[in-house]
């Protein structure tokens, strides 16, 4: 019987060539690189689904502030909306060239499947080589929870309509497809909703240098890139963190933090051990919730603050925890309320503004819908919940 290695090089093999027949049978003929920039900042934008309109506002910001790209550095967008009869693109901008097209697809693939988002990396790193890349995540987002019912970043309808009901891309699939890249990936920046989370960050760790995100709701209408390209390329992503704040901080609001992924290590090893002294079930009232449902019967414990949470079940020893706790999230940006999208059953409100990370995590309750997909996520086997 084949090793497992063995299994795993030929699929691995299998799916390159499968890869290159599709760059040969989707796209226009692929130009060969002509300079290897200092950074490419890739979009990834999924979205055919509610947010197309969005998308194409996005896209035309961009267009707008293609002179704000430093000369030594090139933005490329993998675009795909819900526009009837068209199909996805592959976008290029640097500020000498301007806007180009580098690929046309010949047919609709979903942009969430793996495959697509695998293939689209791998034509992109090489049609525009670079001393290192940046990753932005575009679309809706739930954090680290499963595809069904929700999405966790992304949602592909296939059928280039409006529909929220698709195929959607799973975290730890985003985590191998970068760490199989072969890339440098300086940061990944959601910009989606509840994606800056423990489980995410986790998953992340060993393919990012940062991971840049908000952990409750975000407008509609995303990053500002007209205002935010140079924060895209500066050498200290926690600019994104704060341009993006800085954009909504008098536009209705916004949590937002950056996530130094190397320290998540060690947050794990200082935060396993109070783990392990908490009930199956822990107190959850007072704590920090990023989606405070009014509603009773609709609550979930899925986006609580992570410092609200040790500081609530363990005041005792929560300044010593803060330290790793700051090194893993240095900085965190958050107005008193922010922006929801449904304010009929939402409190998006602070309620312990001295004591928020950042970062949510998930809490276990007895009889909690997510309970048994936390189990399997690799930070709850890491810090050892029950």
């Amino acid at each position: 019987m084949p090793s497992y290695s063995y299994i795993c090089r030929m699929r691995n093999l299998i799916i390159d060539i499968l890869t290159l027949i599709l760059c040969v049978s989707c796209h226009d003929e692929l130009e060969l690189p002509k300079t290897t920039w200092k950074r490419v900042v890739v979009v990834y934008m999924m979205g055919e689904n509610s947010l197309s309109t969005y998308a194409q506002r996005d896209l035309n910001e961009v267009r707008s502030a293609i002179k704000t790209i430093p000369d030594s550095c090139q933005l490329v967008i993998f675009f795909d909306n819900s526009r009837n009869n068209e199909y996805p693109e592959i976008l290029t901008f640097d500020a000498k060239g301007g806007e180009k097209t580098l690929f046309n697809y010949k047919s609709d693939p979903v942009s969430t499947d793996s495959a697509t988002l695998r293939q689209a990396l791998q034509t992109i790193t090489k049609a525009s080589p670079a001393d290192r890349y940046g990753l932005v995540m575009w679309s809706h987002g739930s954090g680290w929870l499963p595809q069904t019912p929700r999405y966790s970043i992304g949602i592909d309808n296939g059928k280039n309509s409006t529909s929220n009901t698709g195929t959607e891309l799973e975290i730890p699939t985003l985590a191998n497809i970068l760490r199989q890249s072969g890339e440098k990936w300086d940061y990944v920046f959601f910009d989606a909703c509840f994606m800056q989370s423990a489980e995410v960050a986790y998953e992340l760790r060993n393919c990012t240098d940062w991971c840049i995100a908000s952990p409750a709701e975000i407008p509609a209408e995303g990053a500002p890139y007209n205002e935010m390209l140079p924060a895209l390329f500066d050498e200290h992503p926690w600019r994104i963190a704060e341009a993006y704040y800085d954009h909504y901080k008098t536009r209705g609001g916004i949590v937002v933090s950056a996530i130094r992924t190397s320290e998540m290590e060690q947050l794990a090893t200082a935060t396993a051990p109070l783990i392990a002294r908490l009930p199956s079930y822990p107190a959850t009232e007072a704590i920090q919730q990023y989606y405070a449902l009014e509603d009773a019967e609709q609550w979930e414990p899925e986006f609580f603050d992570m410092g609200s949470a040790i500081h609530r079940w363990f005041d005792n020893d929560y300044q010593a925890w803060l330290e790793a706790a700051h090194r893993a999230v240095p900085y965190c940006y958050a107005t008193q309320r922010w922006i929801t999208a449904y304010p009929e059953f939402v409190n998006p409100t602070l309620t312990d503004e001295e004591n928020i990370l950042g970062m949510s995590m998930y809490i276990p309750t007895e009889g909690g819908r997510q309970n048994k997909a936390f189990k399997q996520t690799s930070w709850c086997k890491r810090v050892g919940w029950k």
